[in-house]
């Protein structure tokens, strides 16, 4: 292995406020498109219908104040009826959205009890998905208004967020319950689909590589006696962030699958060996803009200024430059340029080749870690497809191969397709051994809407056919850019 409405709520560490939905491994390289199995560093048809969107409320969020006012002016307390699409519990019946229609393949962010407090701290939204029967099913984690977040006692054990990649101490969630620990050990649950999952370094530090919502169990000893909590580690990052894993095969075998992002808008042919309208594993990794060929994406007017979408973003604190704590080497290849350039956008953080899926350890080159493409701003009113291409010629893999994608929009999860989500019964995509290498899968178009209150995220699957919601799946070698974009919203 080489190289949708939804509403956000809930705090992320790098966020003011948000609502409810190598070609080498570890370094280096001669820039050329080839694929290479080298040992990774150990160092630091046409559209159909239905899209999945998620929106989420700035402001502050909350009830706060003498006589209860709130402080959120785009918020709104309990009401008497459900408002579709938002992913909030508006008429606080603990169920968000529900007998609201949804399709195959949609997730959303999902807060229950009085929406006013979507964004305090302490609160964070939980995730559903679309069911079988068009509706939305339950909302499954968070921490929620009906569980009264909003006075959860930070002295206990409490929720923490971190965002992927960044080392992040668990102590951090046990408040003052481990003050009187004669022994302790963390143990961590990672997100459904997040295999293998990183194992707990030292005592409690901890790298996710992935984002969602993970369960964290602390177990102390005090004079001979065992006591525990649990608490939920939320991880997202900013902006557009697409995760793509599979069904890694154990032993000598391997297969190598690789995550492409189109230009916002536009239509020219695919090219998985490297094109300035294509940011794959060949031209948009940290070596591709420190030794530039030619190829490398640079989507946006310069001079821009975030929010508004930038090719290359410094952040404050260069704890928000999250590209520099990529795994295997690769956080180190994007600190290389000289003077405080920071993250690239796009820009794929690590290209998996080869790895063993028994390796828990993140940072060790046999990890098998996620391929992820990311846009810190994502331009809005503007279509932006995601494609998954099996690279011919390195895979030794008879099997069944299953890439899954993520979509995660502002750190909450808008989309997850490809091993199930498009048909019932499901229609996953699978591929072949070598006979389906060189083979594209188009996953799906999106696209970010802001007004006043809401920055909405609409994921667009495409469908070979739209009527039984089938996965389009093309020859890479006959290939062009695929149907047209959907219509604007």
């Amino acid at each position: 292995m080489k190289r949708l409405v939804l509403t956000f709520f809930g705090a992320l560490p790098f966020l003011a406020c948000s609502a409810g939905v190598d070609d080498e491994p570890g370094g280096g390289g001669s820039g050329s498109s080839s694929k290479s199995t080298g040992t990774g560093s150990n160092t630091g048809g046409g559209p159909g219908s239905g899209g999945s969107t998620g929106t989420f409320t700035t402001g502050s969020g909350g009830n706060g104040g003498e006589g209860g006012t709130i402080i959120n002016p785009c918020g709104s307390e309990c009401g008497p009826e459900e408002i579709c699409g938002d992913g909030l519990d508006n008429d606080c019946d603990n169920a968000a959205d529900e007998d609201c229609p949804c399709s195959g393949g949609q997730s959303s962010s999902c807060f229950l009890g009085d929406p006013s407090y979507a964004a305090s701290p302490g609160c964070f939204p939980g995730t559903m998905q679309c069911t079988e029967f068009g509706t939305w099913g339950p909302c499954i984690g968070g921490s929620h208004a009906k569980d009264s977040c909003f006075t959860s006692d930070p002295l206990g054990c409490h929720p923490i967020s971190a965002v992927p990649f960044q080392t992040v101490d668990l102590k951090m969630g046990t408040g003052t319950f481990d003050d009187n620990a004669m022994a302790e050990q963390f143990d961590v649950t990672c997100p459904p689909g997040v295999m293998p999952c990183p194992a707990v370094s030292g005592l409690s530090s901890y790298q996710p590589l992935q984002s969602g919502e993970y369960s964290v169990l602390y177990t102390k000893t005090v004079n001979g006696q065992m006591e525990t909590c649990e608490f939920p580690l939320y991880v997202g990052a900013r902006g557009l962030r697409v995760e793509l894993t599979w069904n890694y095969p154990p032993g000598i075998d391997t297969t190598d699958l690789d995550l492409h992002m189109h230009e916002p808008m536009t239509t020219t042919a695919w090219a998985t060996s490297g094109a300035p309208q294509d940011c794959g594993f060949a031209n948009c990794k940290a070596f591709s803009f420190l030794f530039p060929f030619g190829d490398q994406p640079e989507w946006f007017p310069p001079g821009n200024v975030p929010p508004d979408p930038v090719n290359w973003y410094d952040a404050p604190n260069d704890q928000e430059d999250l590209c520099y704590y990529a795994p295997q080497g690769a956080g180190a290849e994007w600190q290389e340029f000289p003077g405080p350039m920071g993250c690239h956008s796009p820009r794929l953080d690590l290209d998996n080749i080869t790895c063993d899926p028994s390796v828990s350890e993140p940072n060790s080159g046999s990890y098998c870690a996620p391929e992820n493409i990311n846009v810190d701003f994502p331009p809005k009113d503007q279509w932006i497809r995601i494609g998954v291409h099996y690279y011919p010629g390195t895979s030794s893999y008879t099997g069944t191969t299953r890439p899954n994608v993520k979509i995660f929009c502002e750190g909450k999860q808008a989309a997850e397709l490809g091993t199930f989500g498009f048909n019932t019964p499901e229609s996953p995509v699978t591929w072949s051994g070598a006979s389906d290498q060189d083979k594209m899968w188009l996953v799906a178009d999106v696209i970010f809407k802001q007004d006043e209150c809401q920055n909405t995220c609409i994921v667009q699957p495409i469908y070979a056919d739209a009527s039984q919601k089938t996965p389009l799946i093309v020859n890479n070698q006959s290939s062009s850019f695929g149907p047209a974009y959907p219509p604007m919203p």
